[in-house]
């Protein structure tokens, strides 16, 4: 998870040992993003997938807000490194598929948050502009892409640019009071939409 501007390897956490292992994000010469001192752990079937994203999940970090009862208070990162092995040749291909669960935009004054919390709401309000700003950028084809403004759009550099294949999903509240917050969504979703990478 991105936790404010850390990034915490759920799969370790509460393991001493790693407690202060420092997860960086480096961008390889290739243009593949790769985050140095992650836990990586092979799956060999759909289940084992399953398993391993509940394990993760259920280390993130959650509170009570006046809007959510469990509300993220970080952004969820799955990374899927694919392999394909030809049998007949035995050559590999490899892919990567990275799933990042957004934690909402929120207006403190409607969450209600407090002390450390709202400091939580900052930190993930500064991402997601970042995030907007990089997809902006991107859709107008600018020519530097500023993803080096926060953590969250490092992280998804190689899935935003280049030849990646990027989709959204938007989870909107169908409640009328929260219909500032939907909107925005929805124009958030709509700007994404425009991106447009190589073939």
């Amino acid at each position: 998870e991105l936790y404010r501007q850390d990034l915490v390897d759920l799969l370790a956490k509460g393991d001493p040992s790693k407690a202060k292992v420092k997860l960086q994000v480096r961008l390889e010469k290739n243009g593949n993003v790769q985050i140095d001192h992650l836990t990586e752990e092979q799956c060999d079937t759909a289940e084992d997938l399953e398993n391993l994203l509940e394990r993760g999940t259920k280390a993130r970090a959650v509170a009570a807000t006046a809007m959510n009862s469990e509300s993220s208070r970080s952004h969820l990162v799955l990374i899927i490194q694919v392999v394909s092995v030809n049998r007949e040749t035995g050559d590999k291909t490899r892919g990567k598929i990275l799933i990042v669960d957004l934690a909402g935009s929120e207006r403190l004054k409607k969450s209600q948050t407090t002390a450390d919390m709202q400091k939580e709401s900052i930190e993930i309000n500064k991402s997601l502009t970042a995030l907007g700003d990089v997809i902006e950028s991107l859709t107008k084809g600018t020519k530097v892409i500023p993803y080096r403004n926060h953590k969250l759009t490092q992280l998804m550099q190689d899935a935003l640019g280049g030849s990646a294949k990027t989709l959204m999903f938007v989870n909107c509240s169908p409640a009328s009071s929260n219909e500032d917050e939907t909107l925005m969504s929805l124009k958030y979703a709509a700007r994404a939409k425009k991106i447009t990478n190589k073939r």
